[in-house]
């Protein structure tokens, strides 16, 4: 049976508390490697995951039986599904995704990612290890952390994703041990990790507002948009990401059943945590960096700040914290003005005169549309990792995964310029 989600017992004292406990199971498993003196084998254990999207007893056998054994009991004990997971609701939840998956992914970058960058100890976790900010100008190491998360959702919410022994499961078990290593790494790094500032490095309520934002946060978001959805499609929805969490180590307490419960519990997570910070700043400015990177032209160069801002106020009106703020993303007539100028040169529509919800609505289908492709071509062109969205979602979303060469330079030195299409 699932635990009763009772919001009136996560008050801030319960936060806090929360911000102490991690993962038992996969902080276990790598302190179990590392103190049994295999520390020099993490990145090669890390290769062999990446390598494959499934487990047996075999896949770690050319290892030590010492280092292997934690690993399959780790595999074993983190693939089980929880007694009250509901195939019908799941089914439902892959559909939803299914028919609105390009909207959820625009949503991730301007809505999703910029909520957990505005919890100051959150973005302080991400900001320590890097995996979320430029280096030297150089966009890739961005690039490929954001394609994890973005493959993280493809693989869960994908057809199969969560039934036993599905890619979504896997991919879940992955990510709960990379946690788990940098949990060690920075606790041990030589400028240590201050716990009774921060709490554990990605905690329990970290990682339950991390789940909100993959739920709650992008069902407002779709609900923003005009998306019709049925108190069903919601909470399948929910009950997908319910799933999600059990796998992920969260505790029950905090894994809402319905839309509104989860929209509550991401106002409590806001309340406790939201406040201006530089990290989270530095993180929303990567973030629009990329996505303006990757966007061929300027026309929209000046829309992913616009939709942060709007997509963020349900959620500042809510919790009566200025969101906005705490990341930098203030918007205001004369970045609208800009944006209608700009889109107009796209758009053969009178935009000037539109209410913000309006234009949100008028600019969304282009924007959209164009950043998936981009998002697919930056991911996947050259690259050793690619990401991956299976043939009937490219079909049902009116894409292609592969991209062909459409007409070349002749080549200059060893460069040559190629214009691409999909095929």
């Amino acid at each position: 049976m699932s635990q009763t989600f009772n919001i009136n017992l996560l008050d801030e004292a319960e936060l806090e508390l929360l911000r102490h406990v991690t993962d038992p199971l996969a902080d276990e498993t790598i302190t179990a490697i590392i103190s049994s003196g295999y520390e020099a084998k993490i990145n090669e254990v890390f290769m062999t995951l990446v390598s494959n999207d499934s487990f047996d007893s075999s896949t770690f056998s050319h290892f030590d039986d010492a280092l292997a054994a934690p690993l399959n009991l780790y595999f074993k004990k983190s693939s089980v599904l929880p007694d009250w997971a509901d195939c019908d609701l799941i089914n439902q939840g892959e559909k939803t995704f299914s028919q609105y998956g390009p909207e959820i992914f625009m949503l991730l970058n301007v809505s999703a990612l910029p909520m957990c960058y505005t919890c100051a100890k959150g973005a302080h976790v991400l900001f320590r290890t890097g995996r979320l900010l430029e280096h030297n100008n150089d966009i890739d190491p961005l690039a490929r952390r954001l394609m994890e998360t973005a493959q993280m959702i493809m693989n869960v919410l994908s057809e199969g994703g969560l039934a036993a022994g599905g890619k979504g499961i896997v991919t879940i078990q992955k990510v709960r041990l990379i946690h788990a290593s940098i949990r060690y790494y920075l606790k041990h790094s030589k400028t240590g990790w201050d716990e009774s500032t921060y709490g554990e490095p990605i905690n329990q309520e970290d990682l339950a507002g991390t789940l909100m934002s993959f739920g709650p946060v992008i069902l407002n978001g779709l609900l923003k948009l005009g998306t019709p959805m049925s108190e069903t499609q919601k909470n399948a929805y929910m009950h997908c990401w319910k799933v999600v969490g059990f796998l992920m180590g969260i505790d029950e307490k905090l894994l809402p059943d319905t839309y509104e419960q989860g929209f509550e519990l991401a106002n409590k997570i806001l309340k406790h945590q939201a406040k201006p910070s530089e990290e989270g700043t530095a993180l929303t400015q990567s973030c629009i960096n990329f996505i303006n990177y990757i966007l061929p032209g300027n026309a929209f160069d000046k829309v992913p700040v616009f939709l942060m801002d709007y997509f963020l106020s349900s959620f500042t009106a809510s919790s009566s914290i200025d969101l906005q703020n705490c990341i930098g993303v203030k918007s205001d007539e004369n970045l609208k003005d800009k944006i209608v100028l700009s889109i107009s040169r796209i758009i053969s529509k009178d935009l000037g005169q539109l209410e913000k919800s309006r234009l949100v609505q008028q600019i969304i289908k282009p924007f959209n549309n164009l950043l998936l492709k981009s998002i697919i071509h930056h991911y996947n062109y050259g690259k050793s990792v690619h990401f991956f969205i299976p043939p009937s979602l490219q079909s049902n979303w009116g894409i292609s995964n592969e991209w062909i060469n459409h007409l070349e330079t002749p080549s200059i030195g060893k460069n040559r310029l190629v214009w691409q299409k999909q095929k």
